[in-house]
């Protein structure tokens, strides 16, 4: 096997680590029989958690490191810090690059380590978004990822994070609209009532009234007073 198709096999292998879901796997659940219940009844009642009281530390996940061999863990020695923060799967995906680990030269195993290295240093987000990277990535032909993979390994790791943390904003769903808040009634301008205006009215006299349209009729003229 050459040492291009381990190199490529680890760094799928490496990009899969960053999709992998921290979650434990449920056990199916079936129909609880007569005697699961009685037996149910009879166990003694769990002690009820008190808030704010400190919690049990996770245990590690198998296998620890002191478990590895000195090969498994040359291989993989970027991780041991992490090592017991790791799931299980996501170990057992670590060790499989391991076993290729002794077949790369010099130059690939830095290169492996270095992978490493900045695997464990991101956020699970982060790593979210390397995996979407890694598989834009593929597309691209063998001289244009060497190039790309040169020019980011090139840059500062306070640059790397920037980027990451930024690509991984992208990609996050538009915040929804915000709800619309009432006014408080000190702040909303009073209108006028239409009975508080006061419109000026003429007074008729009952002799000045139509009787068939109730209309106040029209008042002839006074002819100007005239004076010697």
């Amino acid at each position: 096997m050459s040492t291009g198709l381990l190199l490529t096999g680890a760094f799928c292998l490496i990009a899969s680590l960053a999709a992998a879901p921290r979650f434990a796997l449920a056990q199916p659940v079936g129909p609880t029989s007569t005697m699961g219940a009685v037996k149910a009844a009879s166990a003694p009642a769990r002690p009820v958690s008190i808030p704010g009281a400190p919690r049990a530390a996770k245990s590690p996940t198998s296998p620890l490191w002191s478990e590895l061999t000195p090969p498994q863990q040359q291989a993989l020695a970027p991780l041991a810090g992490a090592w017991p923060t790791i799931s299980e799967a996501q170990k057992r995906k670590w060790l499989v690059i391991s076993q290729s680990y002794g077949r790369l030269p010099a130059a690939g195993q830095e290169k492996l380590h270095g992978r490493m290295s900045g695997w464990v240093m991101l956020s699970p987000q982060e790593r979210t978004q390397a995996r979407l990277n890694f598989a834009e990535t593929q597309q691209l032909s063998p001289d244009d990822k060497k190039a790309k993979w040169e020019a980011y390994q090139a840059l500062p790791p306070e640059t790397k994070r920037k980027l990451a943390a930024g690509a991984a904003s992208a990609a996050k769903p538009p915040a929804t609209a915000a709800a619309v808040k009432p006014v408080p009634a000190q702040k909303m301008a009073t209108l006028p009532r239409v009975g508080d205006a006061k419109s000026p009215r003429i007074a008729a006299a009952p002799n000045q009234i139509d009787h068939n349209t109730l209309l106040p009729q029209q008042v002839p003229p006074v002819a100007p007073v005239r004076t010697n």
